[in-house]
Parts: C-alpha cells; structure tokens; sequence
C-alpha cells in the first residue's frame, strides 16, 4: 500500500518565489489518494492542507492508542470523513453533506495505512525542505514534523 499527496501548482512550485511565505504553500490545495492492489483510490481533498496533514496525523495516533471513531472535517468542500478502527482495520467513511448521505466507505489494514501514511509525510517535508530550508522555521512545518516523529514511532513498533 502508498499512500500520495497530490499538491495544487505542480507541487512546491510556490515556494520557487521569494516574495511568497511559506505559509501560503502550507495552506494550498491538496489530494490524498490511497493506492492498494494496483488500484486508485480517491480519500479526500482540502484547502489548508498542513492544518488537515496535521490533524489527521493526530487522529491515525489517537485510533492506534483508542480505537475511537474520530471524524475530519475538510476544508472547501462538503464532505466529512469519520476514521474507525475494527480489529486490525481502519474502516473509512466519506459522508457527504450535500445529499446527506454516504458516498463510499473503505476499509484497509490499519498498520499498512499508518506505515504508508507515515512513509508519504516524510516524502512530503523531506521535499519540502529541498525546495526551501527556511520553511523548518514555520511553526506548521514544526508541528508537522513532530506529528511525523510521534507516527514513525508507532510504525516502527507495529
């Protein structure tokens, strides 16, 4: 299993342009696909991507250690996602707002979702940090790479 982060712009393209932050590429556009068995599987799309990045790290810790149903509330657009672990599973429910009803529901191996997940944020600062070292001064970049410590921890021991 991979898991991708597609970034609006080409991916880090912004931050080629000096007169723009850092900040302004953290809070960009992004898509997280989830790829298994040779297949493409949409997850989810937001704005502010490191705000999502980082609560989501969160919320795959907090499912590890409680198992409880935790719920992601994107950014620009109308869907909500709930997270539930089931045994040795995280079953994966997109609701959306507009019908109200549910759109699709995926189940995956849990310690493979959180190993790839794992694996594809730490392709994603490490990139980062390729394009603009400065951006390891902004405080999302510091949060991010503490949730990617806390998640590599569990990954290693799982």
């Amino acid at each position: 299993m991979k898991i991708r982060f597609d970034l609006e712009d080409d991916d880090l393209s912004v931050l080629q342009y000096k007169n723009i932050r850092a900040d302004f590429y953290l809070d960009s556009y992004l898509e997280v696909f989830v790829l298994e068995n040779n297949k493409e599987i949409f997850l989810f799309s937001t704005t502010i991507h490191s705000t999502i990045i980082i609560t989501f790290s969160r919320q795959l810790l907090e499912l590890y250690e409680t198992g409880k149903k935790l719920v992601l509330d994107t950014f620009g657009n109308a869907n909500v996602y709930t997270f539930k672990k089931v045994g040795n599973n995280i079953v994966i429910t997109n609701f959306d707002v507009f019908t109200n009803a549910e759109a699709w529901q995926y189940t995956f191996d849990f310690n493979a979702f959180l190993k790839a997940y794992t694996n594809e944020l730490r392709r994603h600062l490490r990139n980062l940090t390729e394009k603009d070292a400065n951006i390891i001064k902004c405080s999302d970049f510091i949060l991010l790479k503490e949730s990617l410590k806390s998640l590599e921890a569990v990954a290693n021991a799982i």
